[in-house]
């Protein structure tokens, strides 16, 4: 349990860091920075772009190779040591707003990129070394409960720090704002020696020591069943679509949707807060108002869309967000009121990232545990490199106008949910429980194994996929990260 509370107190400061000093304001200062050396600002946003191209496609090249060595190297150890890489990138970016030096800037942001995208690959894969499988989608469900209360609480501390310093936007108060967020990150440090040995690093230990031991004789018996219980439960994996099992050709189809989606949303999400900056005068104040009501909407939205589910099955639940969500955007391209444009962006926002719990259950189903860290990278992809489309979508904005960015973005995340559909025909509608696949047949001798024990020995989460806990699996840390839709 020790490395369950040092993972979720580790996500929570940094993401409130992250919010802070690496949210709408830390845009709103690459555009008034890139403003100071031209005078008509024609490539303010490309700047803004740029910062943001530069970190995902750092994470996009660095995603799979991360996620490998998370798999056969000691991942506690391998967080330990990127405790140091968050520092470097750290301070890098504070020196670098400091003195308004671009280049400290962009490797500031390289090393961050580093930083989360090993958080992202070995993280997740620690936590499911360290707890039962059966408590997993739980643990799961705290730390994105967690993720999104972090990624609210910075917006809502700077209003308070801007109440103090000036509600303007000038470099030097955009200084203060950035830095006190970033003066936060020793309270981080202490947490990374913390993390102890794992279940499976003591299980290995053990299994070693016993090795030919008699008592240990029941085990694969046992484990025998509650296997072919699983299989059973698992039967629709198995069969081929495609020439492929759907083990491998939904997860996949899923992530490939994911990526296009994230792609669209690289044009657009890094500009909503210029878009209300520039074209409706936002203060610092109001900006960040905005950001903690549009986090706190998607908390309501994901439970929202889970209990959906339950009624219409997953993949339909998670379409019918989506396609609500491409709707709301292309509503948001034509209305000019002030009122109208918020509530669309807020609404838009909170249907198109409350479905990425449903998407990542269902991955989870179909992937085998001891691939669990390489498939984190892979989703890793989508989450941070909707930012390499960034450039083009500054590109846009400063040829045309921010919301001709938005109506490009609507038509990628059309393309997407196109490609999704097949998936309402390839999925059934709810996973059924695993505890009941391994109910023995009545007249036959023998007790079940307990729910407990199937889901550990078949290495499958004991609760059913659209159960409470499965569904409230959500995007992991990173709002650029999760928030990317």
């Amino acid at each position: 349990i020790r490395n369950v509370q040092v993972s979720i107190y580790i996500t929570t400061v940094v993401l409130i860091i992250w919010s802070f000093s690496f949210g709408a304001t830390f845009d709103a200062y690459l555009l008034e920075l890139a403003k100071t050396w031209t005078s008509n600002a024609d490539h303010a946003n490309e700047f803004v772009g740029s910062i943001e191209s530069v970190r995902g496609m750092v994470a996009l090249v660095l995603a799979l190779p991360l996620g490998i060595i998370a798999d056969k190297v000691n991942r506690r150890r391998m967080l330990q040591w990127n405790g140091l890489c968050g520092t470097l990138g750290v301070s890098l970016l504070s020196a670098g707003i400091a003195y308004d030096n671009v280049s400290l800037l962009y490797s500031g942001v390289v090393v961050a990129a580093v930083f989360m995208q090993v958080w992202q690959s070995a993280g997740i894969a620690l936590l499911s070394d360290s707890v039962p499988k059966d408590q997993l989608t739980m643990v799961i469900a705290m730390q994105s409960t967690v993720f999104l209360i972090g990624y609210s609480v910075g917006p809502l501390a700077q209003m308070g720090l801007i109440a103090v310093v000036g509600d303007v936007w000038s470099i030097h108060q955009l200084h203060i704002f950035l830095l006190t967020g970033f003066a936060i990150w020793p309270l981080v440090l202490p947490a990374f020696p913390m993390f102890q040995r794992t279940r499976t690093e003591l299980n290995n230990l053990q299994e070693n020591l016993t090795a030919g031991d008699n008592a240990t004789a029941a085990v694969p018996a046992t484990a025998a069943v509650a296997a072919g219980a699983a299989t059973r439960n698992d039967a629709w994996q198995e069969q081929r679509v495609l020439g492929m099992k759907k083990k491998w050709v939904v997860p996949l189809l899923i992530e490939l949707c994911s990526l296009i989606t994230a792609m669209g949303a690289g044009m657009t999400v890094k500009f909503f807060p210029l878009f209300f900056k520039e074209d409706y005068h936002f203060e610092p104040t109001a900006l960040c108002g905005l950001s903690a009501a549009y986090t706190l909407s998607i908390a309501v939205f994901v439970q929202i869309c889970r209990k959906l589910s339950q009624k219409v099955g997953r993949c339909r639940a998670a379409l019918m967000w989506h396609v609500l969500g491409v709707i709301t955007l292309l509503v948001l391209c034509r209305v000019e009121s002030l009122s109208f444009v918020i509530f669309f962006y807020i609404i838009r926002g909170a249907f198109m990232n409350a479905k990425g719990p449903i998407d990542q259950a269902i991955v989870m189903d179909c992937v085998d545990s001891k691939y669990r860290g390489r498939w984190s990278a892979i989703q890793s992809i989508s989450r941070f490199s909707w930012s390499g489309s960034a450039i083009l979508g500054g590109l846009l904005a400063d040829s045309h106008d921010y919301r001709y960015t938005f109506f490009i973005t609507a038509i990628v995340y059309t393309i997407s949910a196109v490609l999704y559909t097949p998936l309402l025909f390839w999925v059934p509608e709810q996973a059924r429980p695993a505890a009941a696949a391994a109910m023995p047949a009545e007249g036959t001798t023998g007790a079940a194994p307990s729910k407990g024990l199937s889901s550990v020995a078949t290495g499958k989460q004991a609760a059913p996929e659209g159960s409470d806990a499965a569904q409230e699996a959500n995007v992991e840390m990173a709002s650029e990260a999760g928030l990317g839709g």
